[in-house]
């Protein structure tokens, strides 16, 4: 939307110029509005005209004057690229995604060849998209997820990519389970490093990697027959890789998953305090415990595991949502009520702490 654009008539302009750079006179000049999309003369400074510019450039990508745009910034602003980067480091440092974003897109737009700025934008949407799955907003972050990759998409066509652009293609899909991508852009990014720093965290994450047995057939059989819901099928899988690999924990949380997907909320406890004993500090598994716990209603299991989950990731707002839904059915009201407040003064859009606080309100008398 250009609500906020003005454009003002150079007609009759000869030989003006803006700082260094020779107005044409055929093309009227975009001024961005900072009152309320209302416009006045004062509004026409070059950092308007430039920020009105650069609106255009993200938002009308075949306007017919976008050449003239980019020459006109990098004149009259030659320093352009490093001053808008800083501001979106420091917008992406303070957690400001959607303003980063903003600035990344119009750096891109101003070179839209630049495998720097494509790369900046698609490890902010990744940052996002991560920021949002530790705060329980699923939905969301998996709109985030689909933009960080169709960007990472199309840095994985350049051929000769940085080691940078190595780095967080590896780290995007190490995140997202996708091992094999992740270690082929980690082993080039080792050969083509000097960092020092993060060639020793790339080459753990290789040995962590390796060491897991992902690239098991049992493994990623059983991985996509939970993904598509055949939970029954992917277990007699995971007992065969459970028998490789008796030492990772992954194979015992995956079939702790099935379990409770299939209703045997005993089997999956057991299968999951098996994976504590090899990985005691990740959040997933006490919040997978607990939900066995609350299913077999085994009120005060359940809530000690999710308060452990809380301890290893404080901003993961479903098990906040988990600890208010433990609370109703334990029919303290009042508990409830509150941790849904807490997942809403975080998010006052989450949907699901809506719904969940609309249908306690609801239901108390009946408790």
């Amino acid at each position: 939307m250009l609500d906020d654009v003005f454009f003002v008539s150079m007609e009759g302009k000869v030989d003006y110029h803006i700082n260094e750079f020779l107005v044409r006179d055929d093309i009227p000049l975009p001024v961005l509005s900072t009152k309320n999309n209302s416009f006045s003369p004062e509004d026409i400074t070059p950092d308007n005209i430039i920020m009105g510019m650069l609106k255009i450039l993200k938002e009308d990508p075949n306007n017919e004057h976008l050449d003239y745009y980019r020459d006109f910034i990098y004149t009259v602003k030659p320093d352009v690229d490093g001053l808008l980067t800083s501001a979106a480091f420091e917008a992406e440092n303070n957690e400001d995604y959607i303003d980063a974003i903003d600035i990344y897109r119009g750096l891109l737009s101003l070179n839209p060849d630049s495998i720097d700025h494509n790369l900046n934008v698609a490890v902010c949407y990744d940052e996002y998209s991560q920021h949002l799955f530790q705060k329980g907003r699923d939905a969301e972050a998996q709109q985030m997820e689909e933009i960080a990759y169709g960007y990472f998409k199309e840095i994985e066509k350049i051929d000769n990519k940085t080691d940078k652009a190595l780095y967080y293609l590896g780290r995007f899909y190490f995140a997202r389970e996708n091992y094999e991508k992740s270690l082929e852009f980690f082993k080039d990014f080792v050969k083509e490093t000097d960092d020092s720093e993060r060639k020793e965290e790339v080459i753990k994450a290789i040995d962590d990697i390796e060491k897991l047995g992902v690239f098991d057939d049992y493994y990623k059989s059983a991985y996509d027959l939970i993904q598509s819901d055949k939970d029954e099928d992917a277990i007699g899988y995971l007992n065969r890789f459970i028998e490789k690999y008796p030492r990772i924990w992954n194979g015992y949380y995956l079939k702790g998953l099935a379990l409770r997907k299939t209703e045997k909320y005993n089997e999956a406890i057991v299968e999951i305090k098996e994976a504590l004993k090899y990985n005691e500090t990740t959040a997933d598994l006490y919040n997978e415990l607990g939900l066995n716990y609350m299913n077999i209603k085994d009120f005060n299991q359940s809530e000690l595991a999710f308060s452990r989950a809380l301890r290893y990731n404080p901003d993961d707002l479903s098990i906040y949502y988990n600890l208010a839904f433990l609370s109703y059915k334990r029919g303290n009201v009042k508990e409830a009520m509150k941790y849904c407040e807490i997942i809403l003064e975080f998010d006052k859009n989450d949907l699901k702490a809506k719904e969940l606080l609309d249908f306690i309100k609801s239901n108390k008398e009946s408790i």
